[in-house]
């Protein structure tokens, strides 16, 4: 529900970004996101970090929006917002739960030409926040530092539509020292390195307005 009242807000905004800026691309899509599995914490089970058992993450279908704006003659700033709904998977009977969990990404950056072939590529890149929402009741959502970095081809089918094809990857900051997804007695879940990574790859159309 957030993330929709999200898009709603920014779909207000686009008149205005376009009357002082130029022309606005805005792109929703749909990707497919992989990666990103999860350890559970040793002290929850009394173990050592040697004996931390695995969560994995549901790989599977994301959905978003990417809203562009010129700021010189080649390059544009970018606005990115894609969200996805997972779940945790066990991966030992051991695991206490499974629980239903969203990830969102709200990133802004930019991208420049690579190439002006027939078929053009970009680069793009670009940081902003991860927001964790895990179903289960007894776990926190959590929110934090991330980039991306893509690239993407746009083919174009006529002054105003244009197909995106791209693919991201997202690497989210996190201290591996710190916990994950905690109530108020104890911390449930945490991660073995200081960066969750995940790829997202995408399709979608772009509209300029």
């Amino acid at each position: 529900m957030r993330f929709l009242i999200l898009l709603f807000s920014l779909f207000l905004t686009l008149p205005t970004l376009a009357a002082k800026s130029g022309p606005i691309e805005v792109t929703p899509f749909a990707g497919y996101r992989l990666g990103g599995d999860f350890t559970i914490a040793g002290d929850f089970y009394d173990m050592s970090e040697s004996q931390s058992l695995e969560i994995e993450i549901d790989e599977g279908s994301s959905f978003g929006v990417i809203v562009a704006w010129p700021y010189d003659n080649k390059r544009q700033g970018e606005l990115l917002i894609s969200h996805y709904e997972s779940e945790l998977i066990p991966a030992s009977l051991l695991s206490p739960y499974t629980s239903d969990l969203s990830v969102t990404y709200l990133h802004i950056g930019g991208n420049v030409p690579l190439s002006n072939s027939l078929v053009p590529f970009w680069f793009s890149g670009g940081f902003g926040v991860t927001h964790f929402s895990p179903e289960a009741k007894e776990l926190d959502d959590e929110t934090k530092l991330s980039v991306n970095l893509g690239f993407y081809s746009k083919l174009q089918l006529n002054d105003r539509i244009a197909i995106r094809l791209g693919a991201r990857v997202y690497a989210t900051l996190i201290d591996s020292q710190d916990a994950l997804f905690c109530d108020k007695n104890t911390c449930k879940i945490a991660i073995s390195s200081d960066m969750w990574v995940q790829s997202e790859l995408s399709a979608g159309l772009t509209f300029t307005f």
